[in-house]
């Protein structure tokens, strides 16, 4: 039956509304049930245990011994713990029983709006003990399309409830004002959520909660990108105690995240592989904008752990604020696979993997790493590809910024700033360093070396004096860098980088190489013995080196190199004889040359043998044009068929290179071009070219080939 407010004027508020319902049933009972068939109360208010509904209407039918049929009907109650008014109660008791001091609802029914939680109906058990205590039960209560049951009393110590919730979609939560404010703004949320929750409270103050949420299928994106989760599952458990003079609300949590993968600009975490779990104890601010956890513990499998304290704010965006935290035994490889290989994936290391154990400290203050005190144990790194291998890395690594770093100076040792890492063996790009220890000290931005290393390189070194970097990373970079190579055998160095194989080593000084503005100067000359001769590398600059487009400017200088040794490792043909030279003016952008003037040439003075074969002239003929396809023939035919090789008096070739186009030039004119071999002795055979002008990309696709292929064969 549908239950009105009686007709009437405006009825007086009533305040204890339990004596009322007594006094009611008494009414009814049997003695007067013969007189009484129905008892109907109205009042425009009332209130109770801080609850106060309005627009009352209350019905009560006969139905035995000091029990009767009650219908309760509000048009609105307000004062409990929620942010919203309920609408159009009406709860049904059939059975609702009298005794002492006490009223009971068993097998009643509650239907009505609550608010956004939107229209409810369903069983109730309730009781009335006494003039403020209430028992009440409500199993089948709907929340934003999953289920909810909720089990509540009030006394005069306050009241507590007990919820248990199951399959509550996470995007409908997400659209409530109560939860909403959890989601960040422009993130997209989706999922199910179970739940076992006890509160606690006064009025309408919460003083205190237990309880866990479980959360299947956690699927979550922000609009840019940078922020998702697929397939999560996650379990926490939490406690809150109320505030206690100026501290916070006590909070204790456990979390555990057990399947699924998220992704946090740059972290990619695969939690079915790496499961986490953990547990945190702290103080929640009294107007909940920030949190500090004065213990933390969190584990993740095949990785390790971490403990320490924290503290969050929990603003629009949640911050780490402070934290002082400590790695306990970290697997190298598992941290490797989890937390860097999704950051690599696009460079050289992609393939890394690695062994051993790290153990250390990290500092966050205002949002920013303080101090990293790490310590190695014979850890491994290996590149599949051979980019990089590292073993028996071991030592221990101290950073600060430079606040703390100047805080701290005055009153500790400086040791305390010194790190110092060694290594059994490494490899870089095919480059075989030997064992090494390096101390050195690195703050903020800046890193310098301590003392002067000798790094052992293939069968030579790199005895490093100075290395020093200011403002790392950022466009005011600078670098120092002094050093002395000990002859390393360039056969070593040829093998490592895929070369054709030559004699010779890579020695000398690198004296006061320096990087300031983008630039790379070299305060002198670079020299590697090769070839049996010499080649300098000077007035050498580098602009923007580690960019996008750098550029490169040098003059190289060639002195007396050994022809033989030079063309049989390029398999060009075999000349005999001295080679000298220059290349002024190098200018090459992203490692590709764009201009410069070379001029190479028989070095002068040069007694020993000068002779070449078949396929050297040949090869000469056709980068000079002109007279390459008559030489070809003529080697093929005739008489010179028979001379395995000729003498030659000098050979030489310039190029000045500009616009892509080389324009060039031999040891002397000739008659209808230039002498590129000027021959000697009797069979004599001359290489003139005739050719001026060349694109550069033609050339060296050309010169390419000659090195890749067999030549002419001469029958």
């Amino acid at each position: 039956m549908a239950l009105t407010r009686p007709f009437g004027s405006s009825r007086p508020g009533i305040r204890r509304a339990p004596t009322c319902l007594l006094l009611a049933l008494v009414a009814i009972s049997p003695e007067g049930a013969q007189a009484a068939v129905r008892v109907r109360l109205g009042a425009d208010s009332i209130e109770w245990a801080g609850i106060r509904a309005h627009g009352v209407d209350l019905v009560l039918r006969p139905s035995g011994h000091a029990s009767a049929d009650a219908t309760f009907y509000a048009a609105e109650v307000d004062g409990l713990a929620t942010p919203e008014r309920i609408e159009a109660l009406a709860v049904r008791c059939p059975e609702l029983s009298a005794a002492p001091d006490r009223l009971a609802c068993p097998a009643g029914r509650v239907a009505g709006r609550f608010g956004e939680l939107g229209a409810q109906d369903t069983s109730l058990d309730a009781s009335l003990t006494g003039r403020d205590s209430l028992a009440l039960s409500l199993p089948e209560l709907r929340l934003a399309g999953g289920a909810v049951a909720l089990a509540a009393r009030t006394g005069s110590n306050g009241w507590t409830a007990e919820i248990e919730a199951s399959q509550v979609p996470l995007a409908g939560l997400a659209s409530l004002s109560a939860t909403g404010d959890l989601v960040p703004e422009g993130v997209t949320l989706s999922g199910v959520a179970t739940a076992s929750v006890r509160l606690e409270g006064r009025g309408e103050a919460l003083l205190g909660a237990t309880g866990s949420v479980a959360l299947v299928d956690l699927n979550f994106a922000d609009e840019a990108g940078t922020l998702a989760g697929e397939g999560l599952a996650t379990g926490l458990s939490f406690e809150l105690e109320p505030p206690t003079a100026a501290d916070g609300w006590r909070v204790e949590l456990g979390l555990e995240v057990a399947t699924g993968q998220a992704y946090a600009e740059p972290v990619f975490l695969d939690f079915s592989d790496h499961p986490v779990e953990g547990e945190v104890s702290g103080r929640l601010s009294s107007a909940f904008d920030s949190i500090a956890l004065k213990s933390l513990h969190f584990r993740q499998r095949g990785v390790g752990s971490v403990s320490g304290s924290a503290t969050l704010g929990l603003g629009d965006v949640p911050a780490l604020v402070q934290a002082r935290l400590r790695l306990e035994e970290v697997d190298v490889g598992g941290a490797l696979r989890v937390y860097a290989a999704p950051a690599l994936i696009s460079t050289h290391f992609a393939d890394i993997e690695g062994a051993g154990r790290v153990t250390g400290e990290v500092d966050v203050d205002e949002g920013l790493p303080s101090r990293l005190e790490l310590t190695l144990g014979d850890v491994l790194l290996d590149s599949v590809s051979g980019a990089l291998s590292v073993e028996g890395l071991g030592g221990h690594f101290s950073w600060f910024n430079e606040e703390l770093r100047n805080e701290l100076a005055p009153q500790v040792d400086s040791e305390l700033f010194k790190s110092r890492l060694a290594w059994s063996a490494l490899r870089l790009w095919g480059l075989e360093f030997g064992a090494a220890e390096v101390p050195f000290t690195t703050t903020g931005r800046h890193f310098r070396l301590l003392d002067p290393v000798v790094l052992p390189v293939f069968d030579g070194g790199l005895a490093v004096e100075t290395l020093r970097i200011r403002h790392a990373g950022t466009p005011q970079m600078y670098v120092r860098f002094d050093a002395e190579l000990q002859p390393i055998s360039m056969a070593r160095i040829a093998r490592a980088f895929g070369w054709p194989e030559f004699s010779g080593t890579l020695a000398g000084r690198i004296p006061r190489l320096e990087l300031a503005d983008g630039l790379v100067t070299l305060g002198g000359n670079l020299e590697a013995q090769v070839f049996d001769g010499r080649v300098t590398l000077g007035d050498l600059k580098m602009r923007d080196p580690l960019g996008q487009y750098p550029q490169l400017f040098a003059d190289i200088e060639i002195e007396a190199l050994d022809l033989e040794k030079i063309t049989s490792t390029f398999e060009f043909g075999m000349i005999t004889g001295r080679l000298s030279g220059f290349v002024h003016d190098l200018e090459m952008f992203d490692w590709m040359p764009v201009s410069f003037e070379a001029r190479l040439f028989t070095t002068p003075g040069d007694r020993s043998p000068h002779r070449i074969s078949q396929r050297a002239v040949s090869n000469l003929s056709s980068i000079g044009g002109g007279s390459g396809g008559s030489v070809a023939a003529a080697l093929q035919s005739g008489f010179l068929r028979f001379f395995d090789s000729f003498r030659y008096d000098r050979l030489g070739l310039s190029c000045t290179l500009a616009n892509d186009v080389c324009r060039m030039e031999g040891i002397e004119p000739a008659q209808g071009g230039y002498y590129i071999v000027k021959g000697s002795g009797l069979p004599r055979i001359d290489v003139i070219g005739n050719q001026r002008r060349v694109a550069w990309t033609r050339l060296v696709r050309q010169l390419g080939a000659i090195t890749q292929s067999s030549g002419p064969v001469v029958q």
